[in-house]
């Protein structure tokens, strides 16, 4: 009897577990793109023209290329989704202390607000259901240099009016780049649950 019992006990254990796992992750399948199409809509709101980067900083095309694979599992994605939004929050949260930015501070406000406590909330609560890893992957670590390099190559240019626009259009890049993440996602996810 006692096995029996030992038996139903993990049953219930791992139906739950991955009933938890599926309920936080669902975000992702019916709100990420929605809410990722308002934030670009916000970007594309928040200044005048978006002009292309021409700074010594490059695209991370690499790490999105090795974080696009199809064999690469759902819960890396989610977290390098999750470490792509802390990083451009940190970006533009420090772009908002700026006295001479020109951009529309209540869409640079809503726009930081949506990312924070929509997007990354959600992408964080999805990966605290999955084991914590040993150490950061390749891609996160390439992703987080790049960033640091772009908050570098602000504080270099006394966050001139330019670097700001160019900046703006390499966070368009992230987020598209980002969506396309979250359809493959959506896709395991669904997968999961049928």
């Amino acid at each position: 009897m006692d096995i029996k019992l030992s038996w139903i006990c993990l049953y219930f254990l791992l139906f739950f577990t991955v009933q938890e796992r599926s309920e936080a992750c669902n975000w992702m399948i019916s709100q990420y793109r929605a809410k990722n199409d308002y934030c670009l809509s916000l970007l594309n709101e928040m200044g005048g023209e978006i002009v292309p980067m021409t700074g010594n900083t490059s695209f991370p095309r690499r790490a999105y290329h090795e974080i696009e694979k199809a064999e690469v599992q759902a819960e890396d994605q989610v977290r390098f989704l999750a470490v792509a939004t802390n990083e451009i929050i940190i970006l533009f949260s420090a772009v908002s202390h700026v006295d001479d930015v020109k951009w529309d501070s209540r869409t640079l406000d809503n726009f930081l607000n949506i990312l924070s406590t929509r997007q990354l909330s959600e992408l964080r609560n999805c990966t605290s259901t999955y084991a914590e890893r040993a150490r950061r992957s390749s891609t996160e670590k390439k992703l987080r240099k790049h960033f640091k390099d772009l908050r570098k190559y602000l504080k270099n240019s006394n966050y001139s009016a330019d670097s700001l626009e160019q900046i703006r259009s390499v966070v368009q890049r992230h987020l598209w780049r980002m969506d396309t993440i979250a359809a493959i996602v959506k896709q395991k996810l669904l997968k999961r649950t049928n």
